[in-house]
């Protein structure tokens, strides 16, 4: 296989991942899933469970290293899901840490 074949499997891999990410993490993962990936056969049960270790990570990183969330969370925790859950719709995955994850969190809140 040459350097430009695997250049652009790789290519087609990220951009997959890409749409898959974002299809787990807004609205209705599995209806989401397959609305953007049609050529896939999606599997309802692993969508949700999937969205769900997403959304898990998320909030672990999230709290981990925000005073604030952690503060917020346990004040009022009904208010803080509910913005949790629009930062988790409106902003893409890309931490790989808790403080990235903080940093994306702080700056979404402005």
């Amino acid at each position: 296989m040459s350097d430009a074949s695997c250049d652009k499997e790789l290519a087609a891999l990220a951009a997959l991942q890409q749409r898959l990410g974002e299809a787990l993490c807004i609205g209705d993962p599995v209806q989401r899933c397959r609305d953007l990936l049609p050529e896939l056969a999606i599997d309802g049960d692993g969508a949700k469970v999937a969205a769900l270790l997403i959304a898990k990570l998320r909030f672990q990183r999230l709290i981990a290293a925000s005073d604030d969330a952690m503060q917020w969370f346990e004040r009022d925790p009904a208010a803080f899901a509910a913005a949790f859950r629009g930062y988790h719709q409106a902003v893409p995955v890309a931490a790989l840490d808790p403080w990235a994850e903080a940093a994306a969190w702080a700056e979404w809140r402005g």
